[in-house]
């Protein structure tokens, strides 16, 4: 799976193959299709939701990558279908990609916050299929991420008094406001980097009087060690890695790691093998254009692979709650 994602971010398939793709599956697939739009039309959006994404799951398990692509581009997206759970926010965000990738910080909000159905700004099936999609696993992987991250914070800052924290790829930076540290002015020092400016606007904004210093900044900058910090006692990464190639994400951990003071932590997170909700995942790459790269632990292992055995004091793999999560936490000696 993770070759799958690889060829699909590298946009090496060849779109345009003359060979009749797994004819066998256009009809019936098409029919699932159809009969997801009359269901989510008719309002009765749980079951329209499951009908699409138990056609999407399947199809994505069964096809070779090329023709799921293609399935993608196509059918899924030239249907009627796409059109209405274009009216769920989530879904039309990360299919328009308004900043020019998908996952920006607005996106996340949309699953991260109980907005109310008038702060969604959608239409009555928007909001149902929000209500939907907020209730799958993948999803709650991603408010359980935000809130073990913020519990993380507050056992580092419990641990040193002035705990010196980056956050890297910050986002909206939303677990600090379930960090009773950071609520409270216990860390230290916290720098949130990102490469979208405006994300890091609202975090200057939202997060100025806690004492969150916004730094701009790529990955591309830290791995030229254009941009660096030191004796850090935390240092993570919660939604970076899931688009980093193997080898970037190798040179990246080395990096990171080496800017923790002795005792300092890294902790970095990835999405599993897709196997698990396998259909949502299937929902995110049709109907949002939104391809991750999904890695196993012995994937996830090697990123340490650059890092000096000497230096490392505890390493640990482990997945979250819902098995959907991978993550590595380094402890540097």
């Amino acid at each position: 799976m993770q070759e799958h994602a690889q060829q699909v971010n590298g946009n090496s398939l060849d779109l345009n193959l003359t060979k009749d793709w797994a004819a066998e599956w256009r009809a019936p697939l098409s029919r699932e299709l159809d009969l997801a739009h009359d269901q989510l039309l008719g309002g009765d959006i749980s079951r329209g939701m499951h009908t699409l994404l138990s056609a999407l799951g399947h199809a994505r398990s069964t096809l070779v990558p090329e023709d799921w692509r293609r399935f993608c581009l196509d059918t899924c997206r030239t249907h009627p279908v796409h059109s209405l759970v274009r009216q769920e926010p989530f879904t039309r965000r990360g299919f328009e990609k308004p900043r020019q990738y998908a996952g920006d910080a607005v996106m996340l909000d949309f699953v991260y916050e109980d907005l109310a159905p008038e702060r969604l700004g959608t239409t009555p099936i928007g909001v149902g299929i929000n209500r939907f999609l907020c209730a799958q696993q993948s999803t709650a992987s991603l408010r359980g991420r935000r809130d073990y991250l913020s519990r993380y914070i507050d056992r580092v800052s419990g641990e040193r008094a002035d705990a010196r924290v980056l956050s890297v790829a910050c986002g909206h930076l939303r677990e600090s406001r379930r960090s009773l540290a950071m609520q409270q002015r216990q860390v230290g020092e916290f720098l949130a980097l990102d490469q979208d400016l405006r994300s890091l606007g609202v975090i200057d904004s939202e997060l100025g009087h806690l004492g969150v210093k916004p730094v701009a900044g790529a990955v591309k900058d830290i791995l030229r060690n254009q941009l660096r910090f030191e004796d850090m006692d935390l240092v993570y990464a919660s939604g970076l890695y899931d688009y980093l190639p193997q080898p970037i994400a190798i040179r990246l951990t080395a990096q990171l790691f080496s800017m923790l003071r002795p005792g300092g932590r890294l902790l970095l997170a990835n999405y599993a093998d897709p196997h698990k909700d396998a259909a949502f995942k299937a929902y995110m790459e049709a109907c949002m254009d939104w391809w991750l790269i999904y890695r196993e632990e012995s994937d996830v292992a090697g990123w340490m692979s650059e890092i000096p055995r000497t230096q490392l004091r505890r390493q640990e793999l482990f997945r979250d709650e819902t098995e959907n999560l991978i993550y590595l936490e380094l402890v540097r000696r």
